[in-house]
């Protein structure tokens, strides 16, 4: 099943999403956001990503402000679900759904956080994505889901909110022939969504300081990953 534009595929997704078990209130928006960036922020506790942006120590605030200005500008072109008690979040991309970056943040950022993008930090965030875009483009196409974000905070994981999460965005890309991408930087994780049914189609290192790996779930019968 196609749907006609990014607005109409998050309102089918939320349909959905409410049909199985997650409740309105949990779908991201304004009056949550906050809540989804203090579970990120929680859960990317040495993550190989932010400690090589900060130059290998956690800067928990920073990060903080640098969330609340994209989280800001994927408010209405980004789905995104949490589980009941926000211990575990994800933000998820229509097929084609158009990318937000610096002149967004721009747009969304306030006054006091225009600082933000001239910090080192944002530099180094900037120059990974353009290598990750490189390599998860050739994947990217009108029926593959983006999962741009899925954490869970430190003291939750292996507990079972993330699987929560991740079940009904599984059932609804088989439901209507989607396959999903998502990118990690923690080897660790890879075993994690090998059992989620993702299997690796690019595996690479990004300045021979982290992993990169681009996976893909597709349980279509006519899967043609390129």
């Amino acid at each position: 099943m196609s749907f006609a534009s990014s607005d109409v595929w998050i309102e089918e997704f939320y349909k959905y999403a409410a049909g199985h078990g997650v409740s309105e209130e949990l779908f991201f928006s304004e009056k949550n956001y906050d809540r989804f960036i203090e579970t990120s922020v929680d859960g990317f506790r040495e993550y190989p990503l932010f400690l090589h942006a900060f130059g290998g120590r956690y800067e928990e605030k920073t990060l903080e402000r640098m969330m609340s200005v994209d989280f800001k500008s994927r408010l209405g072109v980004t789905a995104g679900i949490a589980s009941s008690g926000y211990e575990s979040v994800m933000l998820i991309e229509p097929p084609q759904a158009k990318k937000t970056g610096m002149l967004n943040y721009f747009r969304v950022a306030d006054a006091g956080a225009y600082s933000l993008l001239l910090k080192p930090a944002m530099y180094r965030l900037e120059d990974f994505e353009r290598f990750a875009m490189e390599k998860r483009k050739f994947f990217l196409d009108d029926r593959t889901i983006y999962l741009y974000l899925f954490v869970t905070k430190k003291e939750c994981q292996g507990k079972g909110y993330g699987k929560s999460l991740m079940k009904p965005v599984l059932s609804f890309a088989d439901l209507n022939g989607y396959r999903v991408c998502l990118e990690t930087n923690s080897e660790g994780n890879i075993a994690m969504y090998e059992h989620f049914g993702f299997g690796p189609v690019d595996m690479s290192k990004y300045k021979d300081v982290m992993t990169h790996c681009v996976m893909i779930y597709d349980k279509r019968t006519d899967r043609s990953i390129p």
